[in-house]
């Protein structure tokens, strides 16, 4: 196969054609191999080689899996793979070498994905950008200047780039959809609870942070997590949703962002995605949420530190040794100090406020369908723009400003995703969407039903740092 052909093909694309014959999954494996040796010199998204680990699994599997023989890849934090270094993005978690799957990669392989290889992320994805001391800045293929985005940049960046259709990513607030809008990929964040963090954590970042995928295109995201809920698999052929909606009432909160800076690109795609819904029959309302923003970014705050700092005592305890200062970033190590002044209560108190807090947000929900804001407040910021070593009210100001709508759907343990609408120059601008909770198919149904009528994002950065506009 050609390898622009290969980088053109979603993972439904692929396995069609592996499933005819058309294409083996070794020959996938290899167009997948020949892309990352290509672009990631320029774009430092993969960091570490795993095809042999991934040729080894596909010795086990039958052939009949729904994507047998798709190449996929892992984010370096939070999903192991057994036997494989898992680093977390820091020098202290560099040497860890896991004993087990992590229960989502043994699901895209009992779907026949292949893991091949491990993406870039910030230390402990504790940045919304990608520019870690251990592996250095991960590049966005629309700009190199420009970041993809974090936490999950590194899968973000290889996906938009053609290394794979797809890639696992994870979401504590707003680490799928952020790089989802910096690159021009859909990027969902499942209901939590709905997608296993276990076998090491039950409730990642106190119910903050949820697995998933960054895709390309809808219907893989949607199809993907048809079979990862799905109790039985054996009548489940495509996806089970439709793009044939009803119409809906979708609220934009905009006392929520009326003291924010945005973007004029950020809100003139907004702007062309609500010319969109009303022409589909969609219906827009423009209440007010009248949230406690600051108490909110206390009590999250106080979850991240307790939870940061029990992630490298749990280091610690298996290393048998303490953490040295000059082993974690600055930011790094200003949470875990902050974490270990937390007491139990304050922690149960910080989760309990923040349920009450985000009560005008599911009470929204009760009387509209869904809930839309521009995804991001300015355009993918330059390289260096959140170092990590900066004051620490200041590094959170920071990446407020950049991206200040995507935590409160973690926060309110909510449904979420970006899909891009437009082009502003060569960059990617995308819009978000939340739900109720468990209504993550009313998101999937409207996805499909847009995707069809937006520019076309579904075909990768084949040049990088020279995307066509498709405008």
């Amino acid at each position: 196969m050609q390898l622009r052909d290969y980088c053109q093909q979603d993972a439904h694309g692929l396995a069609k054609l592996i499933k005819e014959k058309q294409l083996s999954p070794e020959e996938a494996l290899d167009c997948a191999l020949r892309r990352m040796h290509e672009v990631n010199p320029l774009l430092n998204a993969v960091v570490r080689d795993c095809s042999d680990w991934a040729l080894t699994r596909l010795k086990t599997m039958t052939g009949k899996e729904p994507f047998y023989g798709v190449p996929i890849l892992v984010k370096d934090l939070g999903f192991t793979m057994a036997g494989v270094p898992y680093t977390a993005g820091s020098r202290f978690f560099a040497d860890t070498i896991p004993s087990l799957n992590s229960d989502f990669i043994e699901r895209l392989l009992a779907l026949g994905m292949l893991p091949f290889a491990k993406t870039n992320v910030p230390e402990l994805g504790l940045s919304y950008v990608t520019e870690s001391v251990l592996f250095g800045p991960c590049r966005n293929p629309y700009d190199l200047t420009r970041t993809p985005g974090g936490s999950s940049g590194g899968s973000a960046a290889a996906v938009a780039a053609g290394i794979a259709p797809l890639a696992t990513a994870t979401d504590g607030g707003g680490s799928i959809r952020i790089p989802a809008a910096c690159c021009g990929l859909f990027g969902f964040k499942p209901t939590p609870g709905l997608i296993s963090t276990g076998p090491w954590v039950g409730e990642a970042w106190s119910g903050l942070a949820t697995g998933y995928v960054l895709t390309r295109t809808v219907r893989d995201s949607a199809f993907l997590f048809d079979l990862l809920t799905a109790t039985s698999l054996s009548n489940l052929k495509q996806s089970r949703f439709s793009n044939k909606l009803r119409s809906l009432t979708i609220a934009i909160p905009e006392d929520t962002f009326a003291e924010v800076a945005i973007a004029p690109p950020c809100l003139e795609a907004l702007n062309q995605m609500i010319e969109l819904l009303e022409a589909l029959g969609h219906r827009i309302l423009r209440p007010k949420l009248a949230l406690d923003v600051k108490a909110i970014g206390r009590a999250v705050t106080t979850l991240i530190a307790a939870n940061t700092n029990a992630e490298i005592e749990e280091k610690q305890r298996l290393a048998r040794r303490e953490v040295q200062k000059n082993e974690l970033e600055p930011i790094t190590w200003d949470f875990m100090m902050r974490g270990k002044t937390i007491l139990a209560s304050q922690l149960i108190f910080a989760k309990n406020k923040l349920y009450q807090l985000t009560r005008p947000v599911h009470d929204l929900l009760t009387k509209v369908d869904l809930i839309m804001t521009p995804a991001l407040a300015q355009l993918p910021l330059e390289i260096g723009s959140l170092p990590t070593d900066d004051n620490f009210e200041q590094y959170l100001r920071k990446n407020q400003a950049f991206s200040p709508f995507t935590s409160l759907f973690n926060q309110a343990g909510l449904p979420a995703m970006a899909i891009p609408v437009m082009h502003a120059g060569h960059l990617p601008i995308s819009v978000q969407f939340a739900a109720a909770k468990n209504q993550d198919k009313l998101l999937f149904e409207l996805a499909l039903q847009l995707e069809s009528k937006l520019n076309d994002f579904s075909q990768p950065v084949l040049e990088l740092g020279k995307a066509s506009t498709n405008s």
